[in-house]
């Protein structure tokens, strides 16, 4: 049971960090209004991932953990949920609303100029979403060589 576990967890944190990783990628090829309102449609789409994917994550985490007890005493399983709920937080909420505000102000737009105050709120997503990158690969890290 363990180990079928193990391989949902997995493959939950590979569906959840794909979507995660291709954010920026996506947006970073929006050259006009009418690109970033595509983009962002599309990123609106594939928001569905993370959050599938990341609570399944942590539901097959803690399971784990209940499984193995010892888990709960070790620091890179405790940091990993904490680190996990940083991530969950950003990508669940901050970056959705991020999203909705962008589209907000696209939809004032008349030319296909992209708008400052476009540029703006996609610098702060783009921010977000480097932390939420960041946070991923730590906690990849903290799982993969358990350092303390």
């Amino acid at each position: 049971m363990y180990t079928y576990l193990l391989f949902i967890h997995i493959l939950s944190a590979i569906i959840a960090l794909a979507a995660v990783i291709s954010y920026p990628i996506i947006m970073s090829g929006a050259r006009t209004a009418s690109q970033a309102r595509f983009a962002l449609g599309l990123l609106e789409k594939l928001a569905i991932l993370p959050k599938l994917g990341g609570s399944l994550l942590l539901l097959t985490g803690l399971a784990l953990g209940f499984m193995e007890t010892y888990l709960f005493g070790e620091g890179w399983y405790v940091v990993s949920i904490v680190v996990f709920a940083i991530i969950l937080a950003i990508l669940a909420v901050m970056v959705p609303a991020g999203i909705k505000k962008q589209l907000g102000v696209l939809q004032l737009t008349r030319d296909d100029a992209l708008p400052d105050a476009y540029k703006l709120l996609r610098r702060r997503s783009a921010v977000l979403e480097g932390i939420a990158n960041l946070a991923a690969l730590f906690s990849l890290l903290l799982m993969v060589f358990k350092p303390f």
